[in-house]
């Protein structure tokens, strides 16, 4: 029986060794580990390749990361309107902000603009300038909602603050919305609202989370009371 050499063995690995480096450089390029695919659509690895963001101009939704449009940013839940727009509805596009909705009155400031003539009292003296004698959403703008439940109706502004980034109820403090959801999305929510007459904001319900330790009911997205 022949018996391969010392030399005819090396020639032979060696011939193999050459045979597999050709065979791997023939190999598609798609096998060729890219760190910048690991991520989904509008996001970029943060925090030395841990975990996947969304990029500079989109914002976290429940379906991954939507780009924002014009006169957005984004924001701790979707893309919010940049100061001096709003949306006329949830799902509207952000549209700029009339100039006399929303700003301050008391019964010594009325109200400059006729088209929001009225003072809406928020207490302490305070209030906003609104319209009044609304019927729907459809006569209400910059995100207003008409407000229905009083003697007389008028369109209600969006609690200041709901939605604000937080990482604690201190970050809250100030606004309307003053409890910090510091475990789910981390944005500022109203606290304090009646159960009975469910006096949240037009998308929002009033739910009772006693049972997780919320010392008072909560103003949360409608169905998302447990």
């Amino acid at each position: 029986m022949n018996v391969p050499t010392v030399l005819e063995t090396t020639r032979w690995r060696s011939r193999s060794a050459a045979g597999l480096f050709a065979l791997l450089s023939a190999l598609p390029s798609a096998c060729v580990f890219d760190s910048s695919k690991q991520c989904g659509p509008h996001e970029i690895m943060y925090g030395n390749n841990l975990r996947c963001v969304c990029d500079a101009t989109s914002a976290p939704t429940a379906t991954g990361c939507s780009p924002c449009g014009e006169h957005e940013l984004p924001g701790a839940t979707g893309c919010v309107c940049q100061a001096g727009y709003s949306r006329p509805s949830a799902a509207a596009a952000c549209i700029e902000t009339p100039m006399g909705i929303g700003i301050a009155c008391d019964a010594s400031t009325p109200c400059p603009d006729p088209a929001f003539s009225h003072c809406q009292s928020v207490g302490g003296g305070s209030g906003y300038c609104t319209t009044t004698d609304c019927t729907g959403p459809q006569d209400c703008t910059a995100g207003y909602a008409c407000d229905m439940t009083g003697s007389a109706s008028y369109c209600r502004r969006p609690p200041l603050g709901a939605g604000m980034t937080c990482t604690s109820d201190a970050d809250c403090a100030g606004t309307e919305a003053t409890a910090c959801d510091s475990v789910m999305s981390h944005t500022c929510l109203v606290q304090g609202c009646s159960l009975v007459s469910d006096d949240c904001f037009s998308g929002t319900a009033c739910c009772d989370l006693s049972k997780f330790g919320a010392p008072q009911p909560l103003c949360l997205p409608e169905g998302a009371c447990p």
